[in-house]
């Protein structure tokens, strides 16, 4: 499913990731925000509400039944000229009071026995104050004369507005425990909303971000190995996206740059002219092949090789007949050659090979064969040189490539001047 997804997304321009990132960001977190703002001013207000209703429904309660102790303590007597407080409008305070918060059967935020017995003890109360502020104005009427039947129904009335006020007090407290419990709860949505949102949102820019940053880590990676000199390193191509464009420009590159270097390290190596080894390459691989057999104790034979009559080929025929000649020789001697031997031209019309795993008697063998080949042809074609061979084994006659060489070509030499003197003692024969 990842890979999937992953192949899903690079479909998308890069730039259209980016703005998918960003929407998924920010979008989430805007409308949690504006849910949050919602959800906390709707607590304020209600908080709000909430100590309103406390201070306009409990206050005149509270101020009712002190007036009506106080009332009980002078028995209504009003010797200080002290105003008559003013009963009717605390009771029609407490009625509304009592409406806002919505007694009644029908109500849902508090225990219905409560608001039974909040608007029980207040029903109780009401005729007791109003009769009290009957009596009241009487009392200024006759001169505030006192009876036990006053005293009496006070001390009726503040225990009922007393109970009607503990009942108010338990509705609003059932009311205001009931709104923190809510707000409690509202808050603990609100974190949990929080937490799986920035959670989603994370993932998901995860995702998102895991598509741009796996082709870029599979890139610098790739430019590593390159950069190291590794070959056949190269980037998968998946998707449409700017990065798979990149992934596939970069194949291409690698590509063209490993066809030029191969290019170049053949050049640097190779003999144009006959395709075997050039001077650098045949003596690198003879540096290479005795370091190993070195460590091997085993033997190895290298060739000096030097091509008779080249210079009168050259003189008589043209230089292009003498490059063919070059040329014939080299594929001539490839073909007798063995698979790991080396070959190569070391100037001029010299050349040499190196033999692996060859003792002297072998390398004399392989020797003879290429004189014996080359020469029948040279008897049969005029364009074509003969070829002396000097040979040289390791350990025996040295187990440096300098001293190889110079053994071979002292041989070689030698065997030169031999064929030299046999020609002029045939020559002086015949003559």
């Amino acid at each position: 499913m990842g890979k999937g997804l992953d192949r899903l997304l690079r479909r998308l321009s890069v730039r259209q990731r980016m703005m998918a990132v960003i929407a998924v960001l920010l979008l989430p977190l805007a409308m949690l925000s504006a849910v949050s703002m919602m959800i906390l001013n709707e607590q304020e207000i209600s908080f709000r509400d909430s100590v309103e209703e406390s201070v306009h429904g409990l206050i005149p309660l509270t101020t009712l039944e002190y007036y009506l102790q106080q009332a009980l303590v002078d028995e209504l007597l009003a010797e200080s000229n002290d105003s008559v407080p003013d009963f009717a409008g605390l009771a029609q305070n407490i009625d509304n009071s009592f409406a806002s918060i919505g007694v009644g059967t029908d109500n849902k935020d508090v225990p219905k026995d409560v608001l039974e017995d909040a608007q029980k003890s207040w029903l109780q109360a009401r005729p007791s104050v109003r009769l009290l502020v009957q009596q009241v104005h009487a009392q200024h009427v006759r001169d505030a004369a006192t009876s036990l039947q006053t005293r009496t129904e006070l001390e009726q009335a503040s225990r009922d507005i007393s109970s009607a006020r503990v009942s108010l007090s338990n509705v609003l407290r059932a009311r205001y425990e009931k709104a923190v419990t809510q707000r409690k709860d509202q808050l603990h949505w609100l974190m949990w909303s929080w937490v799986l949102t920035l959670t989603a949102a994370a993932l998901l820019a995860m995702v998102f971000l895991r598509s741009l940053l796996k082709p870029l880590e599979a890139l610098t990676y790739a430019a590593r190995c390159i950069n190291e000199g590794q070959a056949g390193v190269r980037v998968d191509v998946v998707g449409r996206d700017e990065l798979a464009v990149l992934a596939d420009c970069f194949n291409r590159m690698t590509s063209n740059w490993e066809a030029t270097n191969a290019n170049l390290k053949t050049e640097a190596i190779e003999d144009p002219l006959t395709g075997v080894l050039n001077r650098r390459g045949v003596l690198s691989r003879l540096e290479a092949e005795l370091e190993l057999h070195r460590l091997r104790r085993q033997p190895l034979s290298v060739l000096a090789m030097d091509l008779d009559r080249f210079k009168f080929i050259n003189d008589h025929y043209g230089h292009s007949m003498g490059d063919r000649a070059l040329a014939w020789v080299a594929e001539t001697m490839r073909g007798i050659l063995r698979e790991n031997d080396h070959l190569g031209r070391h100037g001029g019309d010299e050349f040499i090979a190196v033999l692996p795993l060859t003792s002297h008697a072998q390398a004399l063998e392989i020797a003879h064969r290429i004189v014996e080949v080359i020469g029948e042809a040279a008897a049969r074609v005029a364009v074509y040189p003969e070829i002396t061979i000097g040979v040289a084994t390791m350990p025996e006659d040295g187990d440096q490539a300098k001293s190889l060489l110079e053994v071979a070509d002292s041989r070689l030499y030698a065997q030169k001047h031999r064929r030299a003197k046999g020609d002029a003692s045939k020559k002086n024969e015949a003559s």
